[in-house]
C-alpha cells in the first residue's frame, strides 16, 4: 500500500511539471504542446488537435503567418 502511493505521488509530481512547465512556453511557438500542436504549413500556422486542424487567426482575423507573432 505505502509503495502504491509513493508511486502515484511520483507520478503526479512529474504531471504538475509538465503542466507548469508548459504552462510557462509562449502557446504560438511551433512544435508540441502539452495537449496541442502548432504546425506551420504553406505559409500559414495550424493548431493540430485530436479532432483535426484549425487555422490560427490574428484579432482581425486574418491567417497568422508562420514568421509572425499574433496580435
Amino acid at each position: 500500500m505505502k509503495e502504491t502511493l509513493i508511486i502515484i505521488l511520483i507520478f503526479g509530481a512529474i504531471f504538475g511539471t509538465c503542466q507548469y512547465l508548459d504552462s510557462k512556453q509562449d502557446p504560438d511557438e511551433l512544435g508540441s504542446h502539452f495537449d496541442y500542436s502548432i504546425k506551420c504549413e504553406g505559409g500559414f500556422k495550424y493548431k493540430s488537435l485530436d479532432r483535426g486542424y484549425i487555422l490560427m487567426l490574428n484579432s482581425d482575423g486574418t491567417p497568422l503567418k508562420c514568421n509572425q507573432k499574433r496580435y
